[in-house]
């Protein structure tokens, strides 16, 4: 069994990570054109890996179709997202992002990289390097029990935890 401690610090840690993340955080982004929600410019990150179709972007983004479906007709709209036939399904169609959404893209990671480069000075390559493998491996254990994608919570939950199911 774990470090009980060491698991009620690592909470801590997170929880002032979420109010830090939360605090930086803006829930819209004024354009030119608008204001556009914050999560619909996430979804720019994920097409910019690959096109792919809004269900998927839902399940990537693990949101509603629905809700994916607003942040899409925003990003058409802006002209940082077109649609296309899916060249594996002509019916179906693809989402893919444009020139200027790749722009977008690189502009928020060049934003994102400045503010940890500063906040990280004092690191080496190789803590970051460490920190970034352990960080993916205890979200990915960490999903697999506390949130599994697309699950349901519902009222046993929280007993499955406490009984230690996983």
């Amino acid at each position: 069994m774990l470090d009980q401690g060491a698991l009620d610090e690592l909470f801590d840690t997170l929880a002032r990570y979420i109010r830090i993340r939360d605090r930086a955080t803006h829930t819209t982004f004024k354009t030119r054109d608008g204001e556009v929600e914050s999560a619909a410019f996430k979804s720019l990150f994920h097409l910019a890996r690959q096109p792919m179709r809004s269900r998927e972007l839902a399940e990537n983004l693990n949101a509603d179709p629905s809700t994916v479906s607003r942040y899409v007709a925003q990003l058409v709209d802006l002209g940082l997202v077109r649609r296309e036939a899916d060249p594996d399904d002509g019916r179906a169609t693809q989402l893919v992002i444009t020139d200027d959404g790749r722009a977008r893209v690189e502009a928020m990671r060049a934003v994102r990289r400045t503010a940890m480069d500063q906040a990280m000075s004092d690191w080496s390559d190789d803590e970051l390097r460490t920190l970034v493998g352990l960080l993916g491996r205890f979200v990915d254990a960490a999903e697999t029990v506390i949130a599994p994608p697309c699950a349901k919570a519902g009222p046993d939950s929280l007993d499955a935890l406490g009984k230690g199911q996983k």
